[in-house]
């Protein structure tokens, strides 16, 4: 069903669909693939990689294939690709597209992949982990659909993973989570991935072939392949069953690490796992039980990848078609108004995150004080400059109103709205003066002041938050991540954002948390 044909572009028009042009670079073959934004495979080239030379060789290899596969696919009448999608191994930052002498291209050492492929095509480019790009492809099509936590290892010629957690990709803090090949679990064994004994060394096409030859030397002789090896256990050679056995064994004691950290609900094997079938994974099972904790053992299926020989191709797709499913804007051509309006939207959800993490405990708290200070017959001076002056008569608003609950008024005053009693002030003293000024003729001991500054640095608001202070009121600072220019407040409330849009967003959400917990703190009692 993936791989079916298309014989020209209805299907893509009455299914809202768009072609991708997709690069499975691997350490001994690129493949080169045209597909479609729901996984389905029109055409795919295969060419050797030069792994001993220069990446630009390479590369003039891809453009070319990719040329011959888009000249055929306009002569079947078949749109124009809309992006391109990259999987390589790593190590490589993955939102730069840049790759660092990953062990099977060793020559590859920071190439901007991204860049490469976009001056090239003038199309949008995403690039991701191969380990990533056959998780998600598993995780869309193939043995992971329905499932929120899963982990696919790519043994192939190499060993690394894709994990997905809560329906998401985890990249680690450098885009190194799933390098699992690196993990050392033996003291002895071949070496790959750099050192002895390193899971890569059991679980690899290469690590096999030099773990045969180490195990028995005269049986398997020096140069003997991987492949040779497999074969000779699905036709029932003795010895390459018992060395596929012991394979299996270590990569179900390094799964079942996996299964102790992370509690997948599946655990999914690549290449050779859908080759070798129960040969490989029925010792890894039995290992995972062994070793991994009863009830994450339990929970978790150890499966062959779904999409067998099609896992490569649809993996070279994955890095746009998650994309899709999770920032289609990113499609949008680079530089257009309507992308450039979408990531800034995104951009304020991360600010969003790091705010509840960091603040809450302080928003908590600070909407206490505030409930305290209106119980006990204090008002709350609230102040700021532009944008903040409107989320300061925002706040007194709410207060002196409603927010949702239906209450008693509550007494704010909002010192940007006289405009008279601020020109009066400036002019005969001076702009900083026009909160500080009003604060000494309004404020009474038991009252609030809370100032609102983005950048932590507006003079009008620290003197006024300065002179409350003194005055022995309650101050509360609303601010960026630069924090307050001075110590003029008993409470800050740094946004962890140096971008003024992004910190008035979360000044109004932190005022609408705070008058969420004021209005339940006066609700007026329902009468019986």
């Amino acid at each position: 069903m993936l791989n079916r044909p298309i014989a020209d572009d209805r299907y893509l028009k009455e299914n809202k669909d768009f072609l991708i042009l997709g690069f499975d670079i691997g350490g001994t073959k690129i493949g080169t693939v045209l597909g479609t934004s729901n996984g389905r495979i029109i055409d795919r080239r295969e060419t050797p990689t030069p792994a001993d030379q220069p990446f630009e060789t390479a590369f003039e290899n891809m453009v070319s294939t990719a040329a011959e596969v888009l000249s055929d696919a306009a002569k079947k009448n078949h749109p124009s690709p809309r992006a391109i999608s990259v999987a390589v191994g790593g190590p490589l930052d993955i939102e730069k597209g840049t790759i660092f002498s990953p062990p099977h291209l060793p020559t590859w050492n920071v190439v901007l992949l991204k860049q490469h492929f976009e001056n090239y095509f003038q199309l949008p480019v995403f690039v991701e982990h191969d380990g990533n790009a056959g998780a998600l492809a598993e995780f869309y099509f193939g043995a992971g659909r329905g499932m929120r936590n899963l982990v696919f290892l790519t043994m192939g010629t190499g060993l690394g993973a894709g994990i997905i957690l809560d329906g998401n990709i985890y990249h680690g803090t450098t885009d190194s989570a799933g390098e699992v090949g690196h993990v050392r679990i033996a003291e002895y064994g071949p070496v790959e991935y750099g050192k002895v004994g390193s899971w890569e060394s059991f679980c690899s096409g290469a690590g096999i072939a030099k773990l045969a030859h180490q195990i028995d030397p005269q049986y398997w002789p020096e140069g003997t392949s991987t492949q040779q090896i497999v074969q000779g256990a699905l036709t029932g050679d003795p010895q390459a069953v018992q060395l596929i056995k012991q394979v299996g064994i270590w990569l179900g004691k390094g799964i079942a690490t996996l299964v102790d950290i992370l509690n997948p609900e599946v655990v999914i094997v690549g290449t050779l796992g859908f080759v070798l079938g129960d040969l490989l994974l029925e010792p890894a099972r039995f290992a995972i039980h062994q070793e991994a904790l009863p009830r994450a053992a339990k929970a978790c299926r150890i499966v062959p990848a779904a999409l067998e020989d099609s896992l490569g191709n649809v993996s070279a797709l994955m890095a746009v078609i998650d994309v899709i499913h999770k920032r289609p804007w990113e499609l949008n051509p680079l530089g257009s108004a309507q992308r450039q309006m979408l990531e800034s939207l995104e951009s304020g959800l991360n600010v969003r995150r790091l705010t509840i993490q960091k603040l809450g405990e302080a928003l908590s708290s600070t909407a206490e004080l505030i409930v305290r200070v209106l119980r006990h017959g204090g008002k709350v001076l609230v102040f700021g400059n532009g944008g903040s002056a409107a989320l300061a008569q925002h706040l007194a608003g709410e207060l002196v109103g409603r927010f949702k609950a239906e209450r008693c008024p509550l007494p704010a005053l909002a010192l940007s709205t006289d405009s008279s009693v601020i020109t009066c002030i400036a002019n005969d003293y001076a702009f900083d003066q026009v909160f500080a000024r009003q604060v000494r003729a309004f404020a009474q001991s038991d009252d609030m002041a809370i100032g609102l500054t983005t950048s932590g640095r507006s003079p009008n608001v620290l003197a006024a938050l300065k002179t409350a202070k003194e005055g022995g009121l309650h101050t509360i600072a609303l601010t960026g991540e630069g924090g307050l220019a001075e110590p003029v407040a008993d409470h800050v409330l740094a946004i962890p954002s140096l971008v003024t849009a992004r910190i008035q967003e979360e000044h109004n959400a932190v005022i609408h948390a705070w008058c969420e917990f004021i209005d339940q703190a006066f609700v007026t009692p329902k009468q019986d």
